[in-house]
């Protein structure tokens, strides 16, 4: 899949294009394994005597890419550039992973013997899997300037290991394996790091593809004595399987998966439970369901950022310079008072809580939340800052400041915030504070001392548990 939500689907050995419902027939071949954001495609074909032959397809033509004076090849990727990436038998019993670019394929040559190219990113770095000896097949990484390199296992134990993908800031992710210990584990490499992704249970999973926001999807199993495998997404340091985050009512078991692009769209396959059968799937995330794509406002007045009617317990990303404020609307009305659907109860709008600030922008890591002009506490990314428990009340009115790095405001995804109200939907609107405001914010004080108008209504808060919808399950 690529970031325009092109698809390719291999059917019979027919494979196509779906794009949006409309399909395309990808003539002349066999298997297509991958398409880039051009609708360039490439994959492998039964020539004569049923040997494999690698491809490039685009404007409907099929370009041999030949075996680089083997017997047979695959294409298994191709980036932006139009650089592919597989591998080419020099006899049944050896192979090595090449790179085809400009009308030419090379050998990028192994770590011992035997390899095969995966995946290449836009920076030309390529990732995959070459043996050492006999019995050990190590994950590699390789560009042009450092040639080829060992990425590794997870420890040890782990003896075996393969790369899948690799993004554009070179992040890489695969599996590691250990057959004394008999699991199977996601694996991350970043920064010269080899990290665990976690379980969902079970031993034997994989992560299988990277995107440029370093979203991760896999396949685990939910026990350790193997069962049906479930797909994963990880971020932010934790593992969530997808099935979980399905609008509720979804009839869909969804088993394994084979991509995401940038925008957070998933691609897999998964029983259709209407139909009884397996299917291909496409994800496409909620507005509001994460970090990563969280909703904005709906309008800009007066510098207020104003989100109007919104869902509770989402995502929401104001722009902002080092610090901001955020002001609740009447329940059933908009961030400007006006009346929404009706009457407005007699329970107020309030914020309980800020469930989660964001991760992975702040130098320290740590921000300042402040009520009626005074910090109430010092949190951290995924640190829940529970109003109710801390002042006795929801309130009307809080600032987020301690943003060391300043923050670019024409950036929609700058600094996305996870908010709870005591209602299920409700308005608010925001604004960046000014760098006067910020620097005559005092001490931390007794909170005892902060008064707002929401104390009044310290009876009323109640709170919603809501699973939060984060993706639309769609049968491609």
């Amino acid at each position: 899949m690529n970031n325009l939500g092109q698809v390719l689907v291999g059917r019979g050995g027919s494979p196509v294009i779906w794009d949006g419902g409309q399909v395309t027939e990808i003539k002349d071949s066999t298997w297509a394994y991958q398409i880039n954001n051009s609708g360039q495609v490439v994959g492998r074909y039964l020539g004569q005597n049923w040997i494999d032959n690698a491809y490039l397809w685009e404007n409907g033509q099929r370009t041999d890419l030949g075996y680089n004076g083997g017997i047979s090849s695959m294409a298994l990727d191709i980036n932006d550039a139009g650089q592919i990436v597989g591998k080419f038998n020099l006899a049944s019993d050896k192979f090595n992973p090449f790179l085809w670019e400009n009308g030419t394929m090379s050998d990028l040559g192994t770590l011992g013997f035997n390899g095969g190219a995966q995946a290449i990113n836009n920076q030309g770095q390529v990732v995959g899997y070459s043996g050492l000896r006999v019995g050990i097949t190590h994950a590699f990484i390789w560009d042009k300037n450092n040639g080829m390199k060992d990425l590794g296992t997870l420890s040890p134990d782990y003896k075996d290991s393969i790369a899948y993908d690799i993004n554009d800031a070179g992040q890489a992710v695969g599996a590691s394996s250990s057959s004394t210990l008999k699991q199977v584990h996601s694996t991350l490499w970043s920064n010269g790091q080899v990290i665990n992704l976690g379980t969902l249970g079970g031993n034997q999973g994989s992560a299988v593809a990277i995107n440029n926001k370093g979203q991760v999807v896999g396949y685990d199993t939910t026990t350790g004595n193997g069962g049906l495998l479930h797909a994963f997404i990880w971020e932010d340091g934790e593992m969530a399987d997808l099935n979980n985050l399905l609008p509720r009512g979804t009839r869909w078991f969804l088993q394994e998966v084979s991509d995401i692009n940038d925008s957070g769209q998933i691609l897999g396959k998964g029983l259709n439970r209407d139909t009884g059968k397996i299917h291909s799937f496409l994800l496409t995330p909620i507005p509001g369901s994460s970090q990563r794509n969280p909703l904005l406002p709906n309008i800009i007045e007066n510098n207020w950022y104003k989100f109007d009617n919104v869902l509770n317990r989402m995502w929401y990303d104001p722009p902002t310079a080092a610090g901001f404020t955020f002001k609740i609307g009447n329940n059933g009305a908009s961030s400007s008072g006006e009346i929404i659907g009706g009457t407005i109860p007699q329970e107020p709008s309030l914020f309980t809580k800020i469930l989660s600030l964001p991760s992975g922008i702040d130098a320290d890591e740590l921000f300042s939340v402040l009520v009626g002009g005074k910090e109430i506490g010092k949190f951290k990314p995924n640190e829940v800052v529970d109003f109710v428990a801390l002042l006795g009340y929801g309130v009307s009115d809080f600032s987020v400041t301690g943003i060391d790095a300043a923050i670019d405001p024409k950036n929609p995804l700058a600094f996305p915030i996870k908010l709870e109200s005591n209602q299920e939907r409700f308005s608010f609107k925001m604004r960046a504070m000014e760098q006067e405001e910020i620097e005559a914010v005092p001490e931390p004080s007794e909170i005892a001392g902060i008064v707002t108008s929401a104390a009044f209504f310290t009876g009323l808060v109640f709170k919603r548990k809501r699973k939060s919808e984060v993706a639309i399950a769609k049968d491609v």
